[in-house]
């Protein structure tokens, strides 16, 4: 019998998945159990390869259902956009790949795809949370600068500069807040 924590997300998987999956039917969630998981920022960090989303075993619920959202509307779609719109998994190779594999290996400047593909699904998830009442315009240009400082640190490979990060972030940021307030 596997052993969780007990404020795991596991203990409400399926209905997380089932939350997942309004989002993209084939969205599919998978506990982080290989050790290739628990390498520096990856530890952390849920992730996503082609429609399985990967999430540590400390997530709870709510940080899970946060994650949701930026994993499914961003990344699962990315992968289906790479496949031609057929499956998720058509899409990890080249597509993807390029975008995140190829930042690893040369980062600064050279990942911005990785880059565009973090700040689009960063912005996915943000519109959700405010149209959903979940988030904070202020709350989401918090989140924006963090995120920023992330997708320019060690746990992305230094996708882009920091202040280039935190400058499209932020621009996306109240981009989205006035696009949410305009539809209300």
């Amino acid at each position: 019998m596997d052993h969780f924590p007990s404020h795991s997300w596991l203990h409400q998987k399926d209905q997380l998945e089932a939350f997942a999956r309004s989002f993209d039917r084939d969205a599919r969630l998978k506990r982080k159990r290989s050790w290739l998981w628990n390498i520096g920022a990856l530890k952390h960090a849920a992730i996503t390869f082609g429609n399985w989303i990967f999430i540590p075993d400390n997530y709870t619920v709510g940080s899970a259902r946060n994650v949701i959202p930026h994993e499914t509307l961003g990344h699962v779609r990315q992968y289906r956009w790479c496949g031609f719109g057929i499956h998720p998994w058509l899409g990890l190779f080249p597509g993807m790949f390029l975008a995140y594999i190829w930042g690893l290996i040369f980062p600064i400047f050279l990942a911005w795809g990785r880059y565009r593909c973090e700040l689009h699904a960063e912005s996915k998830s943000w519109e959700w949370h405010l149209i959903n009442g979940v988030w904070t315009p202020e709350q989401v240009r918090e989140k924006a600068v963090r995120f920023a400082g992330l997708v320019a640190g060690a746990a992305y490979g230094f996708a882009v500069p920091k202040p280039w990060a935190v400058w499209g972030f932020k621009r996306r940021a109240e981009k989205v807040i006035r696009k949410v307030a305009s539809k209300k």
